[in-house]
């Protein structure tokens, strides 16, 4: 088989761009991929699965300083019944996710579809995302690996079990502020201008 070129990158497999300094794709990468992930200048990978990246893949890690999280084994647990994941795996990763200093940040598990696609659709709630542009999203990658009960995890997961940085990145804090103007809007629409119920908004 030809060897390709040393100058040869090649973008890796489910690869997106979230929000600002965060990506996600497949947590199995070729040489070719890796390579690739020099345009991020990474500061974090989040791993999400209970296996571990790939030799050449933590290689990379260590030599170009990146912090590697790997929440998949501290956060994983068994008998979760109908759960793909557990609250606590897509907790800890929002949170990780949500810390600018953790920033430009690559989310991984083996497939690029199970764990990452269920923890971006949480983001996504989180954002305030209608939910059938979360799904819409989640399907586009999951193509036919996409599960219901996935689908169903993000639309009953308790974002309030979420506690927020205190280093939010512009993105999500500017997101929130756009929120809360529309709710405002809409209860002026149908109570008038009340003090009361604008003020108790302005405060979530």
């Amino acid at each position: 088989m030809k060897e390709l070129p040393d100058y040869f990158v090649q973008v890796p497999e489910a690869f997106a761009l979230v929000e600002e300094g965060v990506y996600r794709c497949s947590g199995v990468l070729t040489s070719e991929q890796i390579k690739y992930l020099d345009t991020l200048q990474l500061q974090t990978v989040l791993i999400l699965s209970v296996e571990g990246t790939s030799r050449a893949f933590s290689q990379y890690m260590k030599k170009k300083g990146i912090r590697r999280v790997h929440l998949g084994m501290t956060r994983w647990q068994s008998n979760l019944g109908w759960k793909p994941v557990s609250e606590e795996l897509i907790k800890d990763g929002l949170e990780c996710i949500l810390d600018k200093r953790n920033h430009p940040l690559l989310i991984v598990c083996s497939s690029g579809v199970r764990e990452t696609g269920t923890l971006v659709g949480c983001l996504r709630k989180l954002q305030h995302w209608n939910f059938n542009s979360v799904v819409y999203e989640y399907r586009s990658f999951a193509g036919g690996k996409g599960k219901y009960t996935q689908e169903l995890f993000i639309e009953l997961f308790d974002t309030d079990l979420v506690t927020l940085p205190t280093e939010l990145p512009e993105w999500f804090v500017a997101g929130q502020e756009m929120w809360k103007q529309e709710q405002q809007l809409r209860f002026q629409e149908l109570y008038g201008p009340s003090a009361e119920v604008i003020g108790a908004i302005a405060e979530q």
